[in-house]
């Protein structure tokens, strides 16, 4: 394994790829109690056409969700519950470009983690839990459509977007997963939970060669298919399908979430700079240090849930910004107008250093959290950069770059204001 020092942080990662290509990352941290693993695939919710064994295939929406809930069952038992059993906590996630599975325990790590690595790579789905699992996925997809945040949300997405599947979400709908069989999630499988194509990312009190062993001899062998081929219908401009979308719910104030297509680049370095500039502009234009935000908060525009991020996905991403108010068109406006005439003085580039500062901390803080060190890891593996290259990344923006990036992302013809207002029932 290859050993690299962040002695900044203090931190040690070790990196190897076992003969069935699976990359393998662990960061040690002795004296630690607590050890956590996290094992990911690359399948998530926008992989929604492929090419495989020389066919295209299109696959329902919400189909790597599903095959998530089903993969901690097999043939003879419940992968979680034994976890569970062994003083584990264990949980798995969607996300639009991967699929991961995790633990945290104190003892006992290395059976659990042969655990993690059988049931993640044993294809085992029948008709019976296919079915049962079908009425669980189908009550959390309407619990998800109940809460406004998500549904100002998703019909954002919908309005900036025309054909990329993550117009679809990471669950679907409760049609889309009538689709799923167990015949289709073994496709999946087979097709995407390949060593080549996963990632095993530990930290804590463990040994790195004994990891690396494990995985060696559970996963011996590279998969004989080719990688499959992923189609997620093409780059789209930078215009939005809809300017504007609204939906009725039983809320007391409107929501509202604007959004901007940010420029595609390729995956990689260049594409992590991208995003981080964005995330950093995004807080020195609509940030809660910011003048504009100042600003609408004392006129009561907005109130403190207001707020700004990034959001990336595969082949995409979007910056956001909103809230609760009673006019969200004229935030917009104020935006809009804010964005046109917004440059660089002295003030306002001492404010972009002390949030660079800010983001940088915030970053090595969170290398204290296992978790936080497996997922930065995981995230940049499989979008081609290196997460742990974050602050050196974030020390050579400029804010000229970001008063730039503000005055084309924020403009007029480039945003879509996505609202939920209250029905009759929710006024008052």
């Amino acid at each position: 394994m290859i050993l690299r020092e962040f002695a900044e942080f203090g931190i040690t990662r070790y990196t190897g790829v076992t003969e069935s290509g699976l990359t393998v990352c662990v960061f040690p941290r002795s004296g630690l109690r607590t050890k956590h693993a996290l094992l990911a695939a690359k399948f998530g919710g926008c992989d929604l056409r492929f090419s495989y064994r020389g066919r295209m295939k299109e696959i329902p929406a919400g189909t790597a969700h599903y095959l998530e809930h089903q993969t901690f069952g097999m043939p003879e038992y419940n992968a979680a519950m034994k976890l569970s059993a062994a003083g584990a906590s264990v949980n798995a996630f969607t996300s639009s470009d991967k699929t991961g599975y995790h633990f945290t325990c104190d003892e006992g790590f290395l059976e659990n983690l042969e655990e993690l690595i059988t049931f993640v790579t044993t294809p085992h789905y029948t008709e019976e839990s296919v079915a049962k699992e079908r009425g669980i996925i189908a009550q959390e997809i309407r619990m998800r459509q109940d809460q406004p945040g998500r549904r100002v949300r998703t019909e954002l997405l919908k309005a900036l977007y025309e054909h990329h599947p993550i117009r679809e979400g990471n669950l679907g709908t409760e049609e889309d997963i009538t689709r799923v069989t167990p015949e289709l999630l073994t496709l999946c499988h087979e097709a995407f939970y390949r060593p080549d194509d996963m990632i095993l990312c530990c930290a804590g009190d463990v040994d790195p060669e004994a990891v690396f062993a494990l995985a060696s001899r559970l996963l011996p062998e590279k998969p004989r298919r080719k990688m499959p081929e992923r189609d997620r219908c093409g780059e789209e401009g930078l215009t939005p399908v809809r300017v504007r979308t609204e939906t009725e719910m039983s809320v007391s104030m409107p929501v509202f979430l604007l959004g901007s297509k940010l420029t595609f680049a390729p995956e990689g370095k260049d594409w992590q700079r991208r995003l981080l500039l964005a995330d950093l502009s995004c807080a020195l234009f609509l940030g809660e240090s910011s003048p504009l935000y100042a600003s609408l908060y004392e006129e009561g525009r907005i109130n403190r849930n207001f707020s700004c991020g990034v959001t990336d996905f595969p082949g995409g991403a979007v910056c956001t910004a909103g809230g609760r108010c009673a006019d969200p068109q004229a935030v917009l406006g104020r935006i809009v107008d804010a964005a046109e005439s917004f440059r660089t003085d002295r003030e306002t580039a001492e404010r972009f250093r002390r949030l660079q500062k800010a983001a940088r901390g915030n970053f090595i803080m969170a290398l204290d959290s296992l978790p936080g060190l497996c997922h930065t890891q995981a995230d940049g593996h499989f979008m081609g950069f290196d997460g742990m290259e974050a602050p050196a990344v974030l020390d050579g923006l400029a804010p000229e770059e970001a008063a730039a990036f503000i005055r084309e992302t924020f403009r007029a013809d480039r945003l879509a204001l996505s609202v939920v207002r209250p029905t009759e029932s929710g006024k008052g």
